[in-house]
């Protein structure tokens, strides 16, 4: 009777030590941050957490479908994770994925390039890689809302940095892409590419807007408005094309200390 008594307490105890170690190795997974991810409190959410992340690859595609002159072609931005150790979070790195496109010359591949890595944190980080994986994952690695077909009205911020439109109105539909390496503070840069139907693609047109900001159109669609501006005046030009260049028709200057506005 006294082994069989002590059979039982040691049996008791090998069950509860058993399940001391069980729980420790759970406790620790849920108190680790795995890649960037904070797991929740509960113990089944954060190890479903950690076998999503593993499926997430460290560099993908998305592509940017462009329609010009009725011409299909894509750009495509290879995004890859990389490490913020100030911060402790990873982040999105974007770069033009080199392809065989002959339409648009290596500027302005480097321009967007640029302007996709500047805003980053802007446009498509959305906090974390995870997070923009997700969401173009969503979209099947497609975007559509860099992209915009429709004139870039004067003080209507509703466009985005890649703009078609017909600018020097000669019949073809031409690029802006907005430079986010050449702009200063309320100084947005854009670079002009003319479609050039001779050479059947477009041509960077690097003196166009002559070092000055480009602000859109005025409300007539008809005028170009660009200018200069700091943090005590803006100096606006309206201009019209005149042999595939901007002629100026008329000037005026916006104060900081006024809310007189141009135009």
């Amino acid at each position: 009777m006294k082994n069989y008594i002590l059979i039982l307490i040691l049996l008791i105890s090998c069950a509860r030590n058993q399940s001391k170690r069980t729980s420790i190795n759970i406790a620790k997974i849920d108190s680790t941050e795995i890649d960037g991810k904070i797991p929740t409190s509960s113990k089944n959410q954060s190890i479903q957490k950690y076998v999503d992340t593993l499926s997430i690859p460290l560099q993908y595609v998305v592509t940017i479908p462009l329609e010009v002159n009725k011409k299909k072609m894509d750009i495509r931005l290879r995004l890859s994770k990389s490490e913020n150790l100030a911060g402790r979070k990873n982040y999105t790195i974007a770069e033009i994925q080199e392809d065989t496109n002959s339409f648009l010359p290596k500027s302005a591949y480097e321009c967007i390039e640029g302007t996709v890595e500047l805003q980053h944190w802007q446009v498509i980080n959305k906090n974390s890689y995870y997070n923009t994986y997700d969401y173009y994952k969503s979209k099947d690695f497609k975007e559509n809302d860099f992209v915009n077909k429709k004139k870039m009205i004067f003080r209507n911020e509703d466009y985005n940095f890649i703009s078609v439109t017909d600018v020097d109105n000669d019949g073809y539909e031409d690029l802006l892409i907005l430079d986010l390496s050449s702009s200063m503070r309320d100084n947005e840069m854009y670079q002009f590419y003319k479609w050039s139907e001779k050479e059947n693609k477009f041509i960077f047109m690097s003196d166009f807007f002559d070092k000055a900001a480009f602000y859109g159109w005025d409300k007539t669609g008809k005028h170009l408005i660009t200018g200069v501006s700091d943090t005590k005046e803006r100096t606006l030009y309206k201009n019209k094309i005149v042999g595939g260049k901007l002629k100026t028709i008329d000037q005026c200057t916006e104060y900081a200390v006024s809310d007189q506005l141009c135009w």
